[in-house]
């Protein structure tokens, strides 16, 4: 019963108890707030690296994907240019051995390298120059069932 004080309670503890259980209430959303914000917090940072586990390897294996189309294409090239003796072949020749030396050089192991996009689009580049001198017209694609070039 409110106003009521029980025996030995002064009105000022009784007022405390009553405030206490107001503050109580009008805090408790406050608490509530607190406290999902927190569990909505760790759960999405949970999801959140599990998301981004499966972005890179995904993009991770489009990449690597796309650089073992371009290591076979060029040493395919190689040895089929090796017998060729004439000064569109060796210009030809010298092409596909800078497109190696860059696939040689790519960081594969490591994926926090800075530079990553800027030597792929040098292997792209050189890609692109050796089609244009072999006069080939390459469809890199990557799809669900694989991924490859088409001429």
């Amino acid at each position: 019963m409110k106003g009521m004080r029980g025996p030995g309670e002064s009105r000022d503890t009784a007022m405390a108890v009553e405030q206490d259980i107001f503050d109580a209430v009008v805090m408790a959303d406050e608490r509530f707030h607190g406290e999902g914000y927190q569990e909505g917090y760790e759960e999405g940072s949970s999801l959140g690296i599990v998301e981004g586990k499966q972005y890179g390897m995904v993009h991770g294996a489009k990449i690597g994907s796309e650089i073992g189309c371009y290591r076979g294409f060029a040493l395919a090239w190689k040895c089929l240019l090796h017998s060729g003796t004439g000064e569109k072949d060796s210009r030809k020749m010298k092409v596909v051995e800078a497109l190696i030396a860059l696939l040689q050089d790519f960081p594969y192991d490591d994926p926090t390298y800075e530079k990553l996009h800027e030597d792929l689009d040098r292997i792209r580049g050189k890609f692109r120059q050796l089609c244009s001198l072999l006069n080939v017209q390459p469809d890199f694609k990557v799809t669900p069932g694989g991924s490859g070039l088409a001429f």
